[in-house]
C-alpha cells in the first residue's frame, strides 16, 4: 500500500467522517425511508432539501429549524427524537486503533481535526467518544475544527484558508487526510500536502512500518 511521504510534515490535519469515525450514510437514509417520507417528496435530491443540509453543515440554521425543515418532509405525526435518532444513524464506531495512532503521532507532529459535520452530529459522537475512551475526543489533537462552527464547507478554499492562519500553519509542512477527493484537491491548491484516503484502506496503514 503507498503511503504519504513524512519528510519534512511537522502538522497533520485529519477528517472525522470515514478517516477516523467509522459512517454510512445509507443508514440515514434508510432510517428516514422506513420513518416514512411524503408523497412527492424527494427527501434527498430536491434543492430544498439540499439547501437544508448544507445550510445545517454551514451552521446558518439551528438543530430545531432543521429538524422542523426534516419533519415537513416525513410523514405526519414524527417527532424530532425521530429525526434525531435517524439523523445520527450514519455515525458508526470510532476504532480504539486509530485512538492509539493519534495517541502515538502526536509525539512528533501537531494534530489537528478538520470536519464537515453539525451540530446534532456534533452532540451524538462527542458524547459518545467520551463514554467509549474515558476521556474528550478533542484531548487528541491540538485544535478541532467544524463546518458549523466556521460557517465554511470544504472543499471551499477559504476554510483551509482559516486553519492555516488560525493554527500558523506552513502549508509545505502540513499533510491533509481526506476521503473526499474535491476536499483533498482544494488543499493542495493552497500548498498543503493532501493525501486521498480510498475505499477500502484504513488511515492506521498509512503509518505502519
Amino acid at each position: 500500500m503507498k503511503k504519504p511521504d513524512l519528510t519534512g510534515i511537522k502538522n497533520i490535519i485529519f477528517d472525522f467522517g470515514n478517516v477516523l469515525l467509522n459512517i454510512d450514510p445509507r443508514l440515514t437514509q434508510q432510517a428516514f425511508t422506513e420513518l416514512g417520507i411524503r408523497p412527492g417528496v424527494d427527501f434527498w435530491g430536491s434543492q430544498s432539501s439540499t439547501e437544508l443540509l448544507i445550510n445545517f453543515e454551514k451552521g446558518n440554521i439551528s438543530p430545531d429549524a432543521f429538524r422542523k425543515g426534516a419533519l415537513e418532509m416525513l410523514s405526519e405525526g414524527l417527532t424530532s427524537e425521530q429525526v434525531d435518532q435517524a439523523w445520527n444513524a450514519l455515525l458508526l464506531d470510532f476504532p480504539s486503533e486509530r485512538v492509539d495512532l493519534l495517541k502515538k503521532l502526536r509525539h512528533n507532529y501537531r494534530l489537528f481535526l478538520l470536519s464537515n459535520s453539525n451540530e446534532i452530529h456534533f452532540i451524538h459522537y462527542i458524547k459518545g467518544f467520551g463514554e467509549k475512551f474515558g476521556f474528550p475526543l478533542a484531548g487528541l489533537f491540538e485544535k478541532m475544527w467544524f463546518s458549523h462552527q466556521l460557517r465554511r464547507l470544504k472543499p471551499d478554499p477559504q476554510i483551509f484558508t482559516f486553519v492555516i492562519d488560525d493554527a500558523a500553519l506552513q502549508p509545505q509542512q502540513t499533510l491533509f487526510i481526506d476521503d473526499t477527493l474535491a476536499h483533498v484537491e482544494a488543499a493542495r491548491s493552497l500548498g498543503i500536502k493532501a493525501w486521498h484516503l480510498k475505499p477500502g484502506q484504513d488511515v492506521v496503514d498509512l503509518f505502519g512500518g
